[in-house]
């Protein structure tokens, strides 16, 4: 048993040193734009205190581009979320045909069920960050919008009407349910785990392929989540900032 750690522990590091990139994304701080720096940006200037327009075609040009930028984050939140849906239906569908089928032993001896909750895993977890990534993009194109209209066409896009209905945000209800698909892919991920590996104080069995394919996953989670895609940029918050600055 002592031989099968020491073989775990060197792949481990060994996946470690090569991708420690993957798993730990550097970030970079950037300075926040003034107020007064960001609308000369779009030609709006500050003369004696007040903000005025000196070039109406910049900031025409850059308010729609900001519309066409909010619609298009839009248009791919379904698209992506089709995708994902897709594939995750797939193989929940594959799972649970190999589960039920009566010609499924040789599958369950080489792993299909785990590779297949695996996959389920991995899928999902990108599926619910996908929908956090897209909904950044959507919010700094509104942040945009919500900055320049006043020159353009006025507070319109900010200004709501309430008829006393309750209003419900499309963006975090598909949130919430990526979380629950992603919840119920770890929790039959641990019901495949507590009954394969036994663990007490008496006895210790682990089926390695198992151990190296779950621990393989759980570093490609760690690059989704915390590694290589994560965004590469950190600012305060509700600012601007040039990226290239």
């Amino acid at each position: 048993m002592g031989n099968v750690f020491k073989k775990i522990r060197r792949i481990s590091r060994l996946l470690i040193k090569k991708n420690i990139r993957l798993l730990i994304k550097k970030r970079f701080d950037y300075t926040p734009l003034k107020e007064e720096d960001y609308y000369k940006r779009f030609g709006i200037l500050k003369i004696n205190g007040k903000y005025v327009v000196r070039n109406k075609s910049i900031l025409e040009k850059a308010y729609t581009k900001a519309w066409e930028n909010r619609n298009y984050e839009i248009d791919k939140f379904w698209t992506r979320a089709a995708y994902f849906w897709g594939f995750i239906v797939l193989i929940f569908g594959g799972y649970i045909s190999l589960l039920t089928s009566d010609h499924s032993e040789k599958a369950i001896e080489v792993r299909l069920d785990l590779y297949l909750l695996l996959l389920g895993f991995l899928f999902s977890l990108s599926w619910y960050l996908v929908i956090l990534g897209s909904k950044c993009w959507q919010q700094n194109w509104e942040a945009h919008i919500d900055r320049l209209e006043d020159y353009v066409s006025g507070p319109i896009y900010r200004t709501i009407f309430y008829s006393g209905d309750r209003y419900y945000s499309v963006s975090k209800l598909n949130e919430v349910m990526a979380l629950v698909v992603f919840l119920v892919w770890c929790i039959l991920l641990g019901q495949y785990i507590n009954s394969h590996f036994t663990f007490t104080l008496d006895v210790f069995q682990m089926d390695i392929q198992a151990t190296i394919s779950i621990f393989t996953t759980l570093l490609f989670a760690v690059a989704l989540r915390f590694g290589y895609s994560l965004g590469d940029f950190k600012t305060y918050k509700y600012k601007f900032f040039d990226r290239f600055g």
